[in-house]
């Protein structure tokens, strides 16, 4: 139970349509990889490092594996911010989104977005 509160909270916050899509793997970040892509899904790998960030960006509906849990920190484009912990083989199903975050671990997740 404590679980999916915890996701429910998760979500909600992450949840918003108050900035342009930004498409994430525009900004060459060295933390995010794509792995594959076809007219379907888009993976990614994402493996930041303590500190690293990534700007402003959306993602489309989209499958979260946790391969190395840690703390990341996410903020919306109203400014509110919120600390999620991420476990490792921990998998999240997130609806459409428009943040930016910093590791506050090192994390290594992978990201299947889903596409229309």
């Amino acid at each position: 139970m404590r679980k999916s509160a915890a996701f429910a909270g998760f979500v909600v916050l992450l949840v918003s349509g108050l900035a342009p899509a930004q498409d994430a793997m525009k900004y060459g970040v060295k933390h995010l990889t794509l792995l594959t892509e076809d007219d379907r899904v888009r993976v990614l790998h994402f493996t930041p490092h303590k500190g690293d960030k990534t700007p402003i960006h959306s993602h489309p509906a989209t499958v979260v594996y946790v391969i190395k849990g840690g703390k990341i920190k996410t903020t919306l484009p109203d400014g509110h911010s919120t600390i999620t912990q991420l476990t490792e083989g921990e998998a999240l199903l997130r609806p459409p989104v428009t943040h930016e975050d910093e590791a506050l671990d090192d994390l290594d997740v992978i990201l299947v977005e889903l596409k229309k």
